[in-house]
Order: C-alpha cells, then sequence, then structure tokens
C-alpha cells in the first residue's frame, strides 16, 4: 500500500522497506516470542516520487 505523506506527495509502497523484531523491554504476554516491532525505512536519494528540490532539502537535514 502507497503511503500518502501529503496531498502532494505520495510514496509508492516498491520503495518502502519493512522490517519486523522482537521489542525488547518489558512488555504484556507473548511480547518476547511474536515479532513486536516494526522499522519502516525509505531510501529518500533513490526516491522517484521526489522532485530534485524535494530530495535535496531533505538530505541536507
Amino acid at each position: 500500500m502507497d503511503l500518502e505523506v501529503s496531498p502532494a506527495l505520495t510514496i509508492p509502497a516498491s520503495e518502502l522497506r519493512w522490517r519486523f523484531s522482537r521489542s525488547s523491554g518489558p512488555g504484556g504476554q507473548h511480547v518476547n516470542t511474536t515479532d513486536s516491532r516494526a522499522k519502516l525505512s525509505w531510501n529518500i536519494a533513490g526516491s522517484a516520487a521526489l522532485s530534485d528540490d524535494q530530495r535535496q532539502m531533505l538530505l541536507t537535514r
């Protein structure tokens, strides 16, 4: 599923990378046996969803 950041910017699902892992620290039942932490990554430099100006602004931050 694509990620709509604003009406003017939608990141295609193909550019998003999900990683799931076990969460650390205290928690409830099953927290240590299931992948309960999610990390979403996006390669700004390689994104086709951004204009050159948008890309440069994000990379300088």
